[in-house]
């Protein structure tokens, strides 16, 4: 019988493979999975084909063994699980999930109006999207 990929191409998925690619100079997949704690070293294989998702106890020591920011898997393995009841839960009590890099964002932003919280308008928007390419 053929195992269905519930959650095959989702943004956890494609991400943890580039991850590991990233890392193949530096670490085999199979040292991956150890450092993080996975008894099976098969489940970081079985994420990254989408047949099982990532258990939301095992975001941090994944995160750490990725070298990775733990905020921005957390977010995408919230997705990935469906917790559309969770994630605004989440948000309501601890704010909007943010990454180092989006921290650092905010801190130019805060240096850059001189501390004044600056109001997003539409052109501000248009700039933050120009820098992106959309």
């Amino acid at each position: 019988m053929a195992r269905t990929k519930p959650y095959g191409g989702s943004d956890l998925s494609k991400f943890i493979t580039y991850r590991i690619a990233e890392l193949k100079p530096r670490k085999s997949q199979a040292e991956i999975a150890s450092e993080a704690g996975f008894i099976n070293p098969n489940m970081l294989s079985m994420i990254k084909a989408g047949t099982t998702k990532l258990a939301l106890d095992r975001v941090t020591d994944l995160a750490r063994a990725l070298d990775t920011d733990p905020a921005r898997l957390f977010r995408m393995a919230m997705l990935q699980s469906g917790h559309e009841t969770t994630r605004p839960v989440v948000d309501e009590v601890f704010g909007t999930l943010v990454s180092r890099n989006e921290v650092d964002w905010v801190k130019a932003i805060r240096e850059a109006s001189g501390e004044t919280d600056p109001t997003l308008t539409a052109r501000a928007r248009v700039a933050i999207r120009g820098i992106f390419g959309k």
